[in-house]
C-alpha cells in the first residue's frame, strides 16, 4: 500500500539520486527504509520532475477556496436562519439565500445539523391510554390461545379528512439536537368523508362510501346491502370477530 513521502525523504531522494536510473533509486531508497512500504519508480520519476521544475520537493497548494471569514459568516448566517425557521426546506432557503442546496447541506452537516421527521400523532382524549391498554392486553391474550387471531378480525368504516393534513415525508425541522416534533390531529368540524372497507386477513370487503353522517339505521342498511353479501362473495363466510370502534351506530338498538 502507497505511503506519503516525508519532506525528508524526498530531500533524500534527490540527494541519492545522481545519475542512475529511476529504478535503481527506487530499489535502493526501499532497501535503506525496509520498515516501509517500497516506492516504485514511477513516484521517482514525478518527485524529480517536480523537484527541476519548483526547486522543492513539497506538494504544490491544492485548488479551492480557503476558509475565510466570509465562509464563517456564511455558515453563521445559515444556522442562524434555521434556528429561527428550523421547518423552513434547504430548496427554499437556497432560493432565498442564493447558496446552493449543497453547500447549505454540507454547512448543515458540518455542524452536525440534521433533518428531523414529523411524527404524526391521533389527539387522544382523557381515557384513551386506558382504553388501550385494556385492548392491547385482551388481544395478547388472544394471540397466545390462537396464533391466527389477527386473521380471523374485520375491521370497519373510518373517516378521511380532506383538510390538507400534511404527508411527514415532505416535512423537515433542522436542528442539532432531536426536538421531537410531533403534530396532534385536528379533526372536529373538517370536512371529511366517511369510507367503510373491510380488511379481512388478505382479503378486502368494498370500499363502501356513506353520504353524510352515519346513524344506525343507516348502518344496518349498509350491512344487509353491502358488507354481508359482499363477505359472501369475496371470503365465502363470516368472520369470528367483527371490530367496531364504539361510535354511536354501532350501539343502536336495531343493530
Amino acid at each position: 500500500m502507497s505511503k506519503r513521502l516525508t519532506r525528508e525523504e524526498r530531500i533524500e531522494i534527490v540527494l541519492i539520486s545522481g545519475e542512475r536510473s529511476n529504478r535503481v533509486i527506487a530499489a535502493d531508497f526501499s532497501a535503506r527504509h525496509p520498515t516501509r512500504p517500497p516506492i516504485s519508480h514511477a513516484t521517482v520519476s514525478k518527485l524529480l520532475a517536480k523537484f527541476r521544475e519548483t526547486g522543492s520537493v513539497l506538494d504544490l497548494p491544492k485548488c479551492g477556496r480557503k476558509k475565510t471569514v466570509t465562509n464563517e459568516e456564511t455558515s453563521v448566517a445559515v444556522l442562524a436562519s434555521f434556528s429561527k425557521s428550523p421547518q423552513r426546506s434547504t430548496r427554499r432557503m437556497s432560493l432565498e439565500s442564493g447558496i446552493s442546496r449543497t453547500s447549505l447541506r454540507r454547512i448543515l452537516a458540518t455542524h452536525k445539523w440534521h433533518p428531523y421527521k414529523l411524527q404524526l400523532l391521533q389527539h387522544l382524549s382523557e381515557d384513551d391510554p386506558d382504553r388501550r391498554t385494556e385492548f392491547a392486553e385482551w388481544a395478547k391474550q388472544k394471540l397466545k390461545q390462537d396464533p391466527q387471531f389477527t386473521q380471523k378480525i374485520l375491521f370497519s368504516e373510518a373517516n378521511f379528512y380532506v383538510n390538507g393534513e400534511v404527508n411527514k415525508q415532505n416535512h423537515r425541522y433542522w436542528s442539532d439536537t432531536n426536538p421531537h416534533w410531533m403534530d396532534p390531529s385536528k379533526t372536529v368540524g373538517t370536512t371529511k368523508v366517511m369510507v367503510w372497507c373491510g380488511i379481512w386477513g388478505t382479503t378486502i370487503v368494498g370500499p363502501f362510501f356513506i353520504n353524510g353522517n352515519l346513524k344506525a339505521t343507516g348502518y344496518l342498511k349498509l350491512l344487509h346491502a353491502d358488507v354481508f353479501p359482499s363477505l359472501c362473495t369475496e371470503a365465502g363466510t363470516f368472520p369470528e370477530f367483527f371490530q367496531q370502534d364504539g361510535a354511536p351506530p354501532h350501539y343502536g338498538c336495531q343493530v
